[in-house]
């Protein structure tokens, strides 16, 4: 029985190395129009500081997508079989105009908006978030501040009178600062995972404690444990609409060397995957994936990883969605166990 959805091009007996890369190996759609969740490049990254290459980003996840299979093993979704899901492409990018590039960016979003699209983005490097609520807000997908799910080893809330910034509001150290003060975030409704590494002062990450934003760093992880965490996660977020973003220093170098600012001490592949499993049923909007440096990892390895992270946000879309349209009861959620 042929299905109404598209179905990447990955079954067994395919020659998955052939063909152009697009993510997942899905159709390539020139048009937002009929589709309930995209994926889209946004190969941007004038908001760095010290290590660019995140712009080449997209295209490594997407080559070492061709590994990704369209059934997930913990949870048993099949996010082909409830939703219509394309790869979009690229957001436009020009690197010689980040002014104008900031703004096609956010109107990109914007018109994935206004259809109704649930975007799943491929960085780039981490300014993207802000760019993308900024897009859904004023395509109306957003009537008011969303929760965060954070994964990163930098709270990404530093003030724009940085020397390190020398004055430019909008970077990959800003955008949850800018994302609540702009009010797109709900800070009472926002998780920060991964926390760790050296900061600038004791008062660096000041911002979002004084906001509110319930700040998991890793050392209060390792304590914590994996289902008290995911509880957690779940409790503060609670029904509303809920961003997810995963900045790929969060985990670990020795399993992500390929980004720009790594910090060792970081998550597992097996944690991550794990905490997001645990957060079927959330009110997921979005998503990203960003800061892969392909330059520092020619391996590839750092862009499977975040192409298995972005699988995982897809099921937890795709199921979403599908309960939303009413194609499918809300999943019974099951906790995993403490360690």
């Amino acid at each position: 029985m042929t299905s109404r959805y598209n179905h990447p091009d990955i079954s067994a007996y395919r020659m998955r190395f052939s063909q152009i890369a697009t993510m997942m190996r899905l159709p390539l759609a020139e048009s937002a129009e009929g589709l309930d969740i995209a994926f889209v490049g946004v190969p941007f990254d004038a908001g760095t500081y010290v290590r660019p290459g995140a712009r080449l980003g997209p295209a490594q996840i997407r080559e070492m997508s061709r590994f990704l299979r369209n059934s997930n093993p913990a949870t048993l979704v099949q996010p082909f079989e409830l939703c219509q899901i394309a790869d979009l492409g690229d957001a436009p990018v020009n690197t010689m105009n980040t002014e104008r590039t900031l703004k096609e960016i956010k109107d990109f979003f914007a018109d994935l908006a206004k259809k109704g699209v649930v975007p799943l983005a491929l960085g780039g490097d981490h300014t993207i978030p802000y760019l993308i609520l900024e897009g859904m807000k004023s395509g109306g997908f957003l009537t008011k501040p969303v929760g965060l799910v954070q994964f990163d080893a930098h709270a990404d809330v530093l003030t724009s009178d940085s020397d390190v910034f020398d004055g430019e509001e909008i970077n990959h150290g800003t955008f949850v600062r800018l994302a609540i003060e702009k009010g797109l975030v709900d800070p009472k409704r926002s998780v920060q995972l991964g926390l760790r590494g050296g900061q600038y002062s004791p008062d660096a990450n000041r911002f979002a404690a004084d906001a509110g934003v319930r700040m998991i760093y890793q050392h209060a992880f390792d304590e914590l444990g994996m289902a008290a965490t995911i509880q957690e996660i779940r409790r503060v977020t609670g029904e509303g609409p809920v961003y997810l973003t995963i900045d790929v220093d969060g985990l670990d170098p020795s399993i992500c060397p390929g980004t720009g600012y790594p910090e060792p001490g970081g998550f597992t592949m097996r944690e991550m995957q794990a905490i997001l499993r645990g957060l079927r049923g959330i009110d997921l909007i979005g998503g990203d994936v960003s800061e892969v440096s392909p330059p520092f990892d020619p391996s590839g390895m750092t862009a499977l990883n975040a192409a298995h992270l972005l699988f995982e946000m897809l099921c937890l879309a795709a199921e979403r969605v599908a309960v939303k349209k009413g194609r499918l009861p809300q999943p019974e959620v099951t906790q995993p166990n403490k360690r």
